[in-house]
C-alpha cells in the first residue's frame, strides 16, 4: 500500500482512504469517549502503521487530539508514569520518532494486558516486590516482573512469565520445587537463587544451596548443576556455564546492577524495566561491545551518561520519557 511517503521522511499526502477512517476515528471517539473498548480499537489501527499515525496527525491537530481524547482511562502500562496516559506530541522531522511511537503503543496494549491475564504478581517500572508463598517460600520480584504459581501435593511450580525473581525456597523434599522460565526448568529442594528470563533465553544464579537447570530444547538437551557461586546462561539454546559472588546474586535488590564483561546491549536491557519511559538502543556495538561495572538502577539516566563517558555511546532526548541509544 502507498503510504504516502516521499523520500522516506516527509508526508506528502495522506491516502484519502485513510484519510476517511481518521475522521471516522475522529467522529466515533468523540461520541464515545468513555468506551475503553473503542479506544484500544483506535490504538492498535494507530499502531498498524506509520501512515496510519500521519492520517490521523493530517485529520486533527496534536491539540485537537489530546482534547479529544483525554488520558486513556483503563489502560495500564508497566510503567507508572502520567505521561504514558497521554498521547506525545510526534513533529514530521523524521520516520524515527514516528517508528518509535507506533511500536510504543503496539507493545502497550497487547502484551500488558495479556500478561496480567496470566499473571498472579505483577510489578511495574521501578517497582520491587516481596512475595510470601503459602509453602513458606519467598519471592522478590525485580521491576516490570510477571509470576503465575501453583501449589500441589505433586508439587510446587512457578512461572517466571516476564522479567527476574530472587527465590528463598523452603525446604520440602516431597514437593519440589521448580520455576519455568521460557524453554528452561530450574528444579530445587531448598536453596537461594535468582532467575532472569531474557528475550532468546534464561539466566539462572545461585546463592546458596543447588539447583538443576534443565533445557530440553537446546542443542544437545542440557540439564546443568549448580551451586552456590555458579551461574548459567541459555542463549539461542547454547548453555554457558560462569561464576558469581554469593553476595553479588540479584544485585538488583539493592538498586544496583554489576556488570562483569557484558554486551553494552545487556546492560542496557538492565536498565529498561527501572525507566519510566521508552529506551530504543541501536548500533553494531550492542552486541560486540563489552562493558564492566556498576550501575545504578535507580537513576538509569545517571546510568546511560556513565556509559557515553566511557564506551563511545551517545544518548539522545527526544522527549521527557524517549531516550534513543546509539553504540558506535
Amino acid at each position: 500500500m502507498d503510504t504516502g511517503m516521499s523520500g522516506g521522511t516527509q508526508v506528502d499526502q495522506i491516502p484519502s482512504d485513510l484519510s476517511r477512517q481518521a475522521t471516522a476515528w475522529l467522529v466515533q471517539l468523540d461520541d464515545e469517549p468513555d468506551n475503553e473498548a473503542l479506544r484500544m480499537q483506535f490504538i492498535d489501527w494507530l499502531a498498524t502503521s506509520p501512515a496510519h499515525l500521519a492520517a490521523w496527525e493530517e485529520t486533527e491537530r496534536v491539540s485537537g487530539l489530546m482534547s479529544a481524547l483525554g488520558p486513556l482511562r483503563g489502560i495500564t502500562p508497566p510503567a507508572p508514569s502520567t505521561r504514558w496516559a497521554w498521547f506525545p506530541k510526534v513533529g514530521r522531522a523524521g520516520t524515527l520518532a514516528t517508528l518509535a511511537l507506533a511500536a510504543c503503543f503496539a507493545w502497550l496494549i497487547a502484551p500488558d494486558l495479556s500478561l496480567r491475564m496470566r499473571a498472579d504478581e505483577i510489578t511495574r517500572t521501578a517497582e520491587l516486590r516481596m512475595v510470601r508463598l503459602k509453602d513458606g517460600s519467598t519471592v522478590h520480584l525485580a521491576p516490570a516482573t510477571a509470576i503465575a504459581f501453583t501449589t500441589g501435593a505433586s508439587g510446587r511450580r512457578v512461572n517466571l512469565l516476564q522479567g527476574e525473581a530472587w527465590f528463598d525456597v523452603a525446604r520440602d523434599k516431597t514437593r519440589p520445587f521448580k520455576v519455568e522460565a521460557g524453554d528452561s526448568t530450574v528444579t530445587v529442594l531448598g536453596t537461594a537463587f535468582s532467575v532472569r528470563k531474557t528475550d532468546d533465553g534464561t539466566d539462572v544464579a545461585v546463592q546458596r544451596g543447588h539447583v538443576a537447570v534443565e533445557t530440553p530444547r537446546a542443542t544437545p538437551p542440557a540439564r546443568v548443576d549448580l551451586i552456590a557461586g555458579q551461574a548459567l546462561s541459555v542463549s539461542a539454546g547454547v548453555a554457558t556455564r560462569g561464576t558469581i559472588r554469593p553476595d553479588r546474586v540479584a544485585s538488583w535488590r539493592e538498586g544496583v546492577a554489576i556488570v562483569n564483561d557484558q554486551p553494552i546491549g545487556d546492560v542496557i536491557d538492565r536498565l529498561r524495566p527501572w525507566y519510566k519511559g521508552y529506551i530504543i538502543a541501536k548500533g553494531a556495538g550492542l552486541k560486540d561491545r563489552r562493558v564492566s561495572g556498576i550501575y545504578d538502577l535507580r537513576d538509569p539516566d545517571a546510568a546511560l551518561e556513565a556509559l557515553t563517558r566511557a564506551h563511545r555511546v551517545t544518548v539522545s532526548q527526544l522527549s521527557p520519557w524517549l531516550r534513543i541509544v546509539t553504540v558506535g
